[in-house]
């Protein structure tokens, strides 16, 4: 009932909103009734000026807060702009829609425009002219430089017709569709510049100072396409424009050789570069064209046909000797840049990444943004292959803010990267706000429509939307280009949800003229095949099983580092373990789970578990050896963070007569709380990502606390640890429990604690992290990656005394989480929790289990022994989410 009462119908002092001033402050819109009134927008000029708002009266405040209005009075800060004061308020305002589209302005002021996109979303789902909501939605993707989106979202504002509001909203669409245009500016240089190539014609030098590194390219075409020693000379004063930019004297160098040349044997060549430059055809063939210009010594004709026609990895070590010879960083990074895409052409993708992060660094060296967008994108894309997703943003942002200073046939391409981001990254809002952009700017894309509405339809299946989904696809496929592997996997489930022929019908064609085509990675190759499997296996099982087997076959061949092999053979896993229980064979299955881990799973005492879309398959080993099973399709919504009434109670109470339970979850279940009741002792089973070399194991503890978090995080500081009387360990206290220490520490510790803040920060990293005391670089986290590639040879117990450090990264093919980045270091068990972890109580209640560890009990049992004792003064405690990871 609390968001009710924000809905206020008594007249208020116009004081109280500052409603009388000649200006607002803020640029956002305020829900509550009497708040948004319309006055012109006056930024603030500095900080100082945010002191100059009358403050509110106090008597009205008072009034406020006597009649449990939260809303009122987290509005009256907010036109303040005062967003700390205002924020308790809010958080205690209840829920309704105007709440949320002002809590959307708090995640606005704190720079979290994913948070406010999903929370406007939110909002105009339930109301689609919420005029505050669709204000504020405008505001959010204006900084995201989404502007034909903000465009259309003022339109919708301007098309209330409020007074002030309206013309505002009008004036605003305007200037972001100007934005708009200014990101089209390459459509305006893409004339410019085929008038050079073609007639000679001059560009003006303002021109090629806003857009250098596109012109730079095109300067390189018109030198080789020059006819006459005239032409070419006539190119000297963009030569010299061009050079000053980076630097160098590359472009001049050029043009002097080429003014070298004989223009009797190089003119007729010319010309027909100039063909085959604009028609992708040639005289006498493309063959013998390079041949020609080969025995000519023209090399910088036999270099650009190569570039024209994407056959540089076809005379690879040729093009090699010609750039070293050239000494252009032009071409060197795009040599960089080739030998890097046939790299990942093999799957090849670590080398890749060695071969884009140097391009990138020379980048720096040399901005020559035509040729370094691409470099920053294909990284991004290739991190967000092998699923670092933080490194992936990173890099794509760097491609978006090199395109704003020098456009590379329009943006499209990184939107569309950037949106797959957000999805993996499970910002569902921005996601669609990205991929929404790149089609609103180019509508008439068949390409762009097809990748955007396929990914709407995967998304549209994860929450349970079948129906949408399958328009959607049906709306992706009606543009005729080749099927997307995510789009022919949303097909396959779709066949399997709600089978429709037509739809079926495109996934088998879709599936034949990608293999057919023969472009896939040996990774995307894989993928497909499982793809195909998962399909054929509902309607012909021999058949379906035979291609499962064949994807894994497949991936086993392929590095650890292929992200895309490693999905190929967990989704074939879970489609053969699905085929197994559709069929109740039990037995079967349970081999299944064993052959995926790696080996044989104990005989007793064991519970197996996995989930796909609307399927849920359990296995239990009873304390006789006693296999039961259960096998249910009957879900139609996500599941929950936590798992509770996952596991059937009759296979729960079957587990009670074992001492300890093992657990056997694939992802994405492998590491949440709730799968079994608290009063039974059980843990994750993992296996190791790779065997680790015993140690002497001399009892070394290492305990990390009293750590120094940076100040810019605004986390509180930890109570001082205090150990039990007669610790002996290795202490790592505030400014000494960096990162770097921390890791060297851990090598030989026999048992680890780290009580420290833990944190969720997708810019750094997808799982948890935790929050040390940073070092002299500023580098303050540590990661699951950074611990994963650690050796612990001590084999310790870890114990994890941070604020959700089991969180994973929700991925459905692999378990990544800090503590089973800790098992793979060599750690022989983990304790962590899902939760925040009050500071008071760490100590304590992580002391209590170890002393139990320590005197031979098995930690699952002493984990819940002492949680059983805790709960009993408070059955809703925080240790109800700590787990066991062995």
């Amino acid at each position: 009932m609390a968001g009710l009462r924000s809905r206020r119908v008594a007249p208020v002092s116009p004081e109280l909103f500052l409603t009388s001033a000649p200006v607002r402050m803020l640029e956002a819109r305020v829900s509550y009734p009497g708040a948004d009134v319309y006055r012109p927008y006056g930024p603030l000029r500095s900080a100082a000026d945010a002191g100059r708002a009358a403050p509110a009266p106090l008597s009205e405040l008072a009034r406020l807060e006597s009649e449990g209005d939260m809303h009122g009075l987290a509005a009256a800060y907010l036109v303040r702009r005062n967003a700390e004061m205002a924020a308790p308020y809010l958080a205690k305002a209840g829920t309704s829609p105007d709440v949320a589209s002002d809590q959307a302005i708090m995640a606005l002021d704190r720079g979290d425009s994913a948070s406010a996109l999903a929370l406007l979303e939110g909002v105009l789902a339930s109301r689609p002219t919420h005029a505050q909501a669709l204000w504020n939605r405008a505001l959010v993707l204006r900084d995201l430089e989404l502007w034909a989106l903000a465009a259309q979202s003022f339109d919708a504002v301007a098309a209330l017709g409020e007074s002030g509001w309206a013309q505002e909203a009008t004036s605003r669409a305007q200037a972001a569709r100007g934005r708009l245009r200014g990101t089209e500016d390459w459509r305006k240089t893409s004339t410019w510049g085929q008038s050079l190539i073609v007639d000679g014609a001059r560009v003006p030098d303002d021109v090629l100072r806003a857009q250098p590194g596109i012109f730079r390219m095109y300067f390189y075409e018109a030198l080789r396409a020059a006819p006459t020693v005239e032409r070419v000379r006539a190119l000297e004063p963009m030569a010299a424009t061009l050079d000053a930019h980076p630097g160098g004297t590359a472009l001049r160098a050029a043009l002097q050789w080429t003014l070298t040349r004989d223009f009797q044997l190089r003119a007729p060549l010319a010309r027909r570069y100039l063909e085959l430059y604009r028609t992708h055809q040639v005289s006498g063939g493309f063959a013998a064209f390079l041949e020609d210009v080969r025995r000519a010594g023209e090399q910088d004709l036999f270099l650009g046909a190569l570039v024209r026609e994407s056959k540089v990895a076809d005379h690879l070590d040729e093009v090699s000797r010609l750039v070293a010879k050239l000494q252009d960083p032009w071409f060197t990074l795009l040599l960089e840049h080739e030998r890097a895409l046939q790299a990942i052409s093999r799957g090849e993708l670590l080398q890749a990444e060695q071969l884009l992060l140097s391009a990138a660094a020379r980048c720096q060296q040399h901005p020559l943004g035509y040729r370094c967008i691409p470099i920053e994108s294909d990284l991004g894309d290739l991190y967000r292959q092998l699923h670092r997703l933080a490194e992936a943003q990173r890099h794509l942002l760097a491609a978006r803010a090199l395109y704003r200073a020098d456009p590379r046939w329009g943006e499209a391409q990184l939107l569309l990267q950037l949106g797959q981001l957000a999805r993996y990254q499970g910002d569902a809002a921005l996601a669609r706000g990205y991929l929404d952009e790149a089609l609103a700017q180019r509508p008439d894309d068949c390409t762009i429509r097809h990748f955007v509405r396929a990914n709407d339809a995967l998304a549209l299946l994860e929450a349970f939307s079948v129906e949408s989904a399958q328009a959607r696809m049906r709306e992706a496929l009606a543009c005729k280009t080749p099927l997307l592997l995510s789009g022919a996997k949303t097909l396959a489930d779709l066949a399997r949800l709600q089978p429709d022929s037509a739809l079926d019908a495109r996934l088998v064609q879709g599936l034949a003229e990608r293999r057919q085509k023969g472009n896939l990675t040996p990774g995307e190759s894989a993928l497909l095949t499982h793809i195909e499997g998962r399909y054929v296996v509902e309607r012909d099982r021999p058949r379906g099983e035979t291609l499962l087997r064949q994807s894994i076959a497949e991936a086993a061949k392929l590095p650890a580092t292929s992200v895309d092999a490693r999905k190929a053979r967990a989704y074939s896993y879970t489609s053969l373990l699905f085929s197994s229980a559709k069929a109740g064979e039990y037995e079967q299955a349970w081999r299944l789970f064993g052959e995926e881990v790696g080996g044989q799973l104990p005989g007793r005492c064991v519970l197996a578990v996995t989930t796909d879309v609307e399927r849920t398959f359990v296995l239990v080993r009873g304390p006789e050896g006693q296999l039961v099973g259960h096998h249910d399709a009957s879900r139609r919504a996500p599941l929950h963070d936590e798992l509770q009434g996952l596991i059937p109670d009759a296979m729960t109470d079957l587990l009670r007569a074992c001492p300890a339970v093992e657990v056997v979850a694939r992802p994405p279940l492998h590491g949440r709380a709730g799968l079994l009741p608290e009063d039974l002792a059980w843990a994750y089973h993992s296996v190791r990502a790779s065997p680790v070399a015993s140690g002497t194991r001399t009892p070394r503890r290492l305990v990390v606390a009293d750590v120094q978090a940076p100040e810019a995080l605004g986390l509180p500081m930890l109570g001082g640890w205090a150990g039990l009387p007669g610790d002996e360990a290795t202490m790592l206290l505030g400014r000494q429990a960096t990162p770097s220490r921390v890791l060297e520490a851990m090598t030989d510790a026999t048992q680890i604690e780290v009580h420290a803040h833990g944190l969720m920060n997708p810019d750094v990293s997808e799982a948890s992290l935790l929050v040390l005391s940073p070092e002299p670089s500023g580098r303050y986290a540590l990661t699951a990656g950074e611990v994963r590639g650690a050796k612990l040879r001590g084999q310790p117990l870890v114990i994890l005394g941070a604020c959700r450090a089991a969180h994973g990264a929700a991925w459905t093919y692999e378990r990544f989480s800090l503590p089973v980045a800790f098992l793979d270091a060599g750690a022989s068990t983990v304790l962590a929790a899902t939760v925040d972890v009050p500071d008071a109580e760490a100590g304590p209640f992580f002391n209590a289990v170890r002393e139990r560890i320590q005197h031979g009990e098995r930690a699952a049992n002493a984990l819940r022994d002492v949680r059983m004792a805790w709960m009993k003064r408070d059955p809703r405690s925080w240790v109800r989410s700590v787990l066991v990871f062995d």
